[in-house]
Protein backbone atom coordinates (compact mmCIF):
# COMPACT_ATOMS: atom_id res chain seq x y z
CA UNK A 1 0.00 0.00 0.00
CA UNK A 2 1.13 3.43 -1.22
CA UNK A 3 1.99 5.94 1.78
CA UNK A 4 3.06 9.27 1.23
CA UNK A 5 5.30 11.21 4.66
CA UNK A 6 5.78 14.89 4.13
CA UNK A 7 8.50 15.98 5.65
CA UNK A 8 8.36 20.03 6.73
CA UNK A 9 11.55 21.72 9.13
CA UNK A 10 9.56 22.16 12.33
CA UNK A 11 8.65 24.99 14.66
CA UNK A 12 7.77 26.10 18.10
CA UNK A 13 5.12 27.98 17.45
CA UNK A 14 1.52 26.68 17.20
CA UNK A 15 -0.02 29.24 14.23
CA UNK A 16 2.87 27.80 12.09
CA UNK A 17 2.20 24.18 12.11
CA UNK A 18 -1.42 24.78 11.66
CA UNK A 19 -0.53 26.46 8.57
CA UNK A 20 1.47 23.22 7.37
CA UNK A 21 -1.29 20.61 8.64
CA UNK A 22 -3.50 22.95 6.50
CA UNK A 23 -1.43 22.55 3.28
CA UNK A 24 -0.73 19.27 3.82
CA UNK A 25 -4.80 18.62 4.17
CA UNK A 26 -5.56 20.44 1.45
CA UNK A 27 -2.37 18.96 -1.36
CA UNK A 28 -3.34 15.39 -0.13
CA UNK A 29 -6.91 15.58 -0.97
CA UNK A 30 -6.02 15.55 -4.82
CA UNK A 31 -3.71 12.64 -4.38
CA UNK A 32 -4.16 8.80 -4.93
CA UNK A 33 -2.71 7.72 -1.81
CA UNK A 34 -4.99 6.54 1.12
CA UNK A 35 -2.11 6.86 3.64
CA UNK A 36 -0.37 10.01 4.44
CA UNK A 37 1.66 11.57 7.57
CA UNK A 38 3.38 15.04 8.26
CA UNK A 39 6.63 14.66 10.75
CA UNK A 40 8.84 17.49 11.08
CA UNK A 41 12.93 17.35 11.18
CA UNK A 42 13.52 18.79 14.33
CA UNK A 43 12.11 20.92 16.96
CA UNK A 44 8.45 20.02 16.63
CA UNK A 45 6.89 16.20 16.53
CA UNK A 46 6.23 12.90 15.30
CA UNK A 47 10.07 13.14 13.68
CA UNK A 48 10.60 11.74 10.54
CA UNK A 49 11.19 7.75 12.03
CA UNK A 50 8.10 8.40 14.07
CA UNK A 51 5.87 8.86 10.67
CA UNK A 52 7.31 6.91 8.88
CA UNK A 53 6.76 3.91 11.46
CA UNK A 54 2.69 5.00 11.87
CA UNK A 55 2.59 4.66 7.97
CA UNK A 56 4.14 1.50 7.82
CA UNK A 57 2.25 0.46 10.99
CA UNK A 58 -0.84 1.05 9.22
CA UNK A 59 0.24 -0.91 6.14
CA UNK A 60 2.38 1.41 4.00
CA UNK A 61 4.81 -0.85 2.18
CA UNK A 62 6.23 1.79 -0.03
CA UNK A 63 6.59 5.10 0.97
CA UNK A 64 6.72 8.69 -0.73
CA UNK A 65 8.93 10.95 1.12
CA UNK A 66 8.10 14.92 0.12
CA UNK A 67 10.44 17.70 1.28
CA UNK A 68 8.27 20.27 2.04
CA UNK A 69 10.94 22.72 1.16
CA UNK A 70 11.21 25.48 -1.10
CA UNK A 71 14.43 25.06 -2.38
CA UNK A 72 17.45 22.73 -2.71
CA UNK A 73 19.86 23.20 0.24
CA UNK A 74 21.41 21.22 3.11
CA UNK A 75 18.10 19.70 4.43
CA UNK A 76 17.25 18.39 1.11
CA UNK A 77 20.87 17.22 -0.26
CA UNK A 78 22.08 15.68 3.35
CA UNK A 79 19.44 15.41 6.18
CA UNK A 80 16.17 14.20 4.98
CA UNK A 81 18.66 11.34 2.42
CA UNK A 82 20.28 10.49 5.91
CA UNK A 83 17.00 9.72 7.53
CA UNK A 84 15.70 7.92 4.60
CA UNK A 85 18.98 5.86 4.51
CA UNK A 86 18.48 4.72 8.50
CA UNK A 87 14.80 4.18 7.35
CA UNK A 88 16.07 1.85 4.54
CA UNK A 89 18.14 -0.34 7.10
CA UNK A 90 15.19 -0.24 9.77
CA UNK A 91 12.65 -1.67 7.06
CA UNK A 92 14.37 -3.66 4.24
CA UNK A 93 11.48 -4.65 3.17
CA UNK A 94 9.55 -1.40 2.51
CA UNK A 95 10.36 0.63 -0.77
CA UNK A 96 11.14 4.55 -0.32
CA UNK A 97 11.10 7.14 -2.53
CA UNK A 98 12.17 10.61 -2.62
CA UNK A 99 10.51 13.83 -3.94
CA UNK A 100 11.84 17.52 -5.11
CA UNK A 101 11.43 20.68 -3.43
CA UNK A 102 8.76 23.17 -5.07
CA UNK A 103 11.86 25.01 -6.69
CA UNK A 104 11.66 27.81 -9.70
CA UNK A 105 8.44 27.10 -11.59
CA UNK A 106 5.98 29.45 -13.37
CA UNK A 107 3.04 29.10 -10.65
CA UNK A 108 5.93 29.57 -7.99
CA UNK A 109 6.48 32.98 -9.47
CA UNK A 110 2.78 33.64 -10.01
CA UNK A 111 2.20 32.70 -6.36
CA UNK A 112 4.60 35.69 -5.96
CA UNK A 113 3.23 38.20 -8.07
CA UNK A 114 -0.08 37.69 -6.49
CA UNK A 115 1.12 38.60 -3.14
CA UNK A 116 2.09 41.42 -4.76
CA UNK A 117 -1.01 42.57 -6.39
CA UNK A 118 -2.72 42.27 -3.21
CA UNK A 119 -0.67 45.88 -2.44
CA UNK A 120 -1.41 48.56 -4.30
CA UNK A 121 0.21 51.78 -5.18
CA UNK A 122 3.79 50.56 -4.82
CA UNK A 123 6.19 50.10 -7.77
CA UNK A 124 9.14 48.53 -6.10
CA UNK A 125 9.66 45.15 -4.27
CA UNK A 126 12.31 43.84 -1.41
CA UNK A 127 12.48 39.98 -2.18
CA UNK A 128 13.04 38.16 1.15
CA UNK A 129 14.87 35.13 0.88
CA UNK A 130 16.09 32.76 3.86
CA UNK A 131 19.43 32.12 2.38
CA UNK A 132 21.97 29.42 2.34
CA UNK A 133 25.55 28.37 2.30
CA UNK A 134 24.39 26.46 -1.44
CA UNK A 135 26.06 28.03 -4.11
CA UNK A 136 22.82 28.06 -6.05
CA UNK A 137 20.66 30.31 -3.74
CA UNK A 138 21.53 33.87 -4.85
CA UNK A 139 21.05 32.83 -8.43
CA UNK A 140 17.90 31.21 -7.83
CA UNK A 141 16.30 33.97 -5.69
CA UNK A 142 17.91 36.27 -8.88
CA UNK A 143 16.02 34.08 -11.20
CA UNK A 144 12.82 34.91 -9.33
CA UNK A 145 13.38 38.82 -9.50
CA UNK A 146 14.25 39.32 -13.15
CA UNK A 147 10.86 37.05 -13.73
CA UNK A 148 8.75 39.21 -10.98
CA UNK A 149 10.05 42.31 -12.45
CA UNK A 150 8.56 40.77 -15.88
CA UNK A 151 5.27 39.89 -14.34
CA UNK A 152 4.46 42.83 -12.42
CA UNK A 153 4.62 45.07 -15.76
CA UNK A 154 7.68 47.14 -14.59
CA UNK A 155 7.98 46.87 -10.68
CA UNK A 156 11.72 47.16 -10.19
CA UNK A 157 12.87 44.54 -7.66
CA UNK A 158 15.38 44.48 -4.78
CA UNK A 159 16.70 41.19 -3.24
CA UNK A 160 18.24 40.62 0.85
CA UNK A 161 18.89 37.38 2.97
CA UNK A 162 17.61 36.53 6.42
CA UNK A 163 21.00 34.49 7.03
CA UNK A 164 24.55 33.30 5.51
CA UNK A 165 23.82 35.39 2.40
CA UNK A 166 24.38 39.42 1.86
CA UNK A 167 22.89 42.15 1.25
CA UNK A 168 21.45 41.26 4.84
CA UNK A 169 17.87 42.30 5.39
CA UNK A 170 18.48 44.63 7.53
CA UNK A 171 20.66 46.45 5.14
CA UNK A 172 18.17 45.89 1.89
CA UNK A 173 15.63 47.08 3.55
CA UNK A 174 17.30 49.94 4.75
CA UNK A 175 18.59 50.72 1.65
CA UNK A 176 15.40 49.60 -0.68
CA UNK A 177 13.37 52.23 1.27
CA UNK A 178 16.02 54.83 0.53
CA UNK A 179 15.95 53.82 -2.89
CA UNK A 180 12.17 53.35 -3.67
CA UNK A 181 10.63 56.45 -1.37
CA UNK A 182 7.20 56.29 -3.50
CA UNK A 183 6.48 52.97 -1.86
CA UNK A 184 8.25 49.93 -1.22
CA UNK A 185 6.24 45.90 -1.00
CA UNK A 186 8.68 43.56 1.21
CA UNK A 187 7.71 40.08 -0.39
CA UNK A 188 9.08 37.44 1.93
CA UNK A 189 9.90 34.37 0.02
CA UNK A 190 8.92 31.91 2.68
CA UNK A 191 6.33 29.44 2.89
CA UNK A 192 4.69 29.73 6.68
CA UNK A 193 4.61 32.12 9.22
CA UNK A 194 7.28 32.08 12.24
CA UNK A 195 9.69 33.95 13.96
CA UNK A 196 11.64 35.24 10.67
CA UNK A 197 8.31 36.51 9.25
CA UNK A 198 7.50 38.05 12.40
CA UNK A 199 10.90 39.71 12.40
CA UNK A 200 10.12 41.32 9.16
CA UNK A 201 6.98 42.39 10.26
CA UNK A 202 8.29 44.05 13.22
CA UNK A 203 11.01 45.81 11.37
CA UNK A 204 8.60 47.25 8.45
CA UNK A 205 6.52 48.27 11.00
CA UNK A 206 8.93 50.16 12.66
CA UNK A 207 9.64 52.09 9.74
CA UNK A 208 6.11 52.64 8.79
CA UNK A 209 5.66 54.65 12.22
CA UNK A 210 8.58 56.97 10.75
CA UNK A 211 6.72 57.39 7.92
CA UNK A 212 7.96 55.05 5.45
CA UNK A 213 5.70 54.03 2.45
CA UNK A 214 6.26 50.19 3.06
CA UNK A 215 4.11 46.95 3.43
CA UNK A 216 4.82 43.61 4.11
CA UNK A 217 2.93 41.39 1.31
CA UNK A 218 1.64 37.54 2.75
CA UNK A 219 3.98 34.72 2.66
CA UNK A 220 2.76 32.09 0.60
CA UNK A 221 0.94 29.81 3.05
CA UNK A 222 -1.70 28.38 0.82
CA UNK A 223 -2.26 30.11 -1.99
CA UNK A 224 -4.16 27.60 -4.56
CA UNK A 225 -1.16 27.52 -7.42
CA UNK A 226 1.16 26.68 -4.01
CA UNK A 227 -1.31 23.79 -3.43
CA UNK A 228 -1.22 23.03 -6.99
CA UNK A 229 2.45 22.71 -7.21
CA UNK A 230 2.95 20.60 -3.78
CA UNK A 231 0.22 18.22 -5.31
CA UNK A 232 1.98 17.52 -7.89
CA UNK A 233 5.37 16.80 -6.55
CA UNK A 234 3.53 14.61 -4.48
CA UNK A 235 2.47 12.39 -7.53
CA UNK A 236 5.91 12.97 -9.15
CA UNK A 237 7.74 11.37 -6.06
CA UNK A 238 4.73 8.55 -5.52
CA UNK A 239 6.02 7.68 -9.08
CA UNK A 240 10.00 7.96 -8.94
CA UNK A 241 11.91 4.72 -8.83
CA UNK A 242 13.08 3.48 -5.61
CA UNK A 243 15.73 5.60 -3.49
CA UNK A 244 19.20 4.72 -2.83
CA UNK A 245 21.64 5.88 -0.64
CA UNK A 246 25.22 7.22 -1.70
CA UNK A 247 28.57 5.97 -0.82
CA UNK A 248 30.94 9.29 0.42
CA UNK A 249 32.43 9.16 -2.91
CA UNK A 250 29.05 9.73 -4.69
CA UNK A 251 28.34 6.21 -5.97
CA UNK A 252 25.08 4.42 -5.68
CA UNK A 253 24.54 1.20 -3.59
CA UNK A 254 22.76 -1.41 -5.77
CA UNK A 255 19.39 -2.11 -3.94
CA UNK A 256 19.49 -5.11 -1.92
CA UNK A 257 17.27 -8.20 -2.17
CA UNK A 258 14.79 -7.64 0.02
CA UNK A 259 13.71 -4.52 -1.92
CA UNK A 260 11.01 -4.11 -3.96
Amino acid sequence: MQGVLYVSHGSRIEETRDEVERVVKDANSGVNATLHELCYLEIASPSIEEGADKLIADGADRIAVVPMLLFSAGHYYSDIPEEIEILQRRHPRVTFTYGEPLGVQEALIDTLASRLKEHKGRDAFLLVARGSRNPETKQVIETIRKRLEGKTGGMRGEVCYLAVLEPTFEMGLEDAVIKHPEGLIVLPCLWFTGRLIQHIEKEVGALKEEGWKVDTAHYLDNHPFIIEILRNRVRESIDKEPFFPTTEKGEVHEPSATQH
